[in-house]
């Protein structure tokens, strides 16, 4: 049996007793790094078109984009689009020393530099002008490592996220995944927030907000 097959099996119901965050993280990002060049594109293609069909996407007149990285669901075609369609796209800039993060409005690739852990973030001049006011015509869009059948996500740890969301529970949130990062169920700690929709290259998941 391969590393993928046996990666596979332990996803199944009942095969073990629960992964911890930490286990589920490195799985999943073993399997998505193994994905090939190829895979990560034409996926990632079939992503996008779902979303720019969403009443969600189609409705938002500011949306809070991701740039890809480590093989995550290239957004490129998303940031295409609404610029196309004169959205407001706002991309996230950490700040390292508060563990927190903002957004700031980018109208070019061009705005953005190699910032924390090298993934692409507004340039510094960009941050003094265009901050992200939270507005109920939003739809956020966000990355991850691994996903459940409930809306919950595991990011890379650090809780970004989950801080910014969590006194922005107005706004719509999109994540983006592939199929292999989609497990029957993630460990749920009082912070986590669940999304509205998770899209996949192969089913769009909607969950209620309770």
């Amino acid at each position: 049996m391969g590393v993928l097959q046996n990666l596979a099996k332990s996803m199944e119901p009942g095969s073990e007793e629960m992964e911890t965050k930490a286990e589920i993280r490195k799985r999943i990002l073993e399997i998505r790094t193994g994905l090939s060049d190829e895979e990560v594109t034409s996926k990632s293609e079939s992503i996008v078109q779902k979303v720019i069909k969403t009443p969600e996407y189609r409705e938002a007149d500011n949306i809070l984009l991701y740039a890809d990285y480590c093989r995550e669901v290239m957004t490129r075609g998303i940031f295409e689009d609404a610029l196309l369609h004169r959205k407001k796209i706002y991309f996230p800039r950490v700040d390292k020393l508060t563990n927190t993060m903002d957004f700031f409005q980018v109208i070019s690739i061009r705005q953005l530099d190699r910032g924390y852990k090298d993934i692409l973030e507004p340039r510094e001049d960009v941050r003094t002008r265009y901050k992200f006011l939270p507005r109920e015509d939003t739809l956020a869009i966000l990355p991850g490592v691994a996903f459940d059948t409930s809306g919950y996500r595991i990011g890379y740890g650090k809780g970004f996220y989950d801080r910014f969301l969590a006194s922005r529970r107005q706004l719509s949130t999109m994540a983006l995944a592939y199929s292999c990062q989609i497990i029957d169920e993630i460990p749920r700690d009082e912070h986590d927030i669940k999304m509205d929709k998770i899209v996949t290259e192969e089913i769009i998941y909607s969950f209620l907000r309770i």
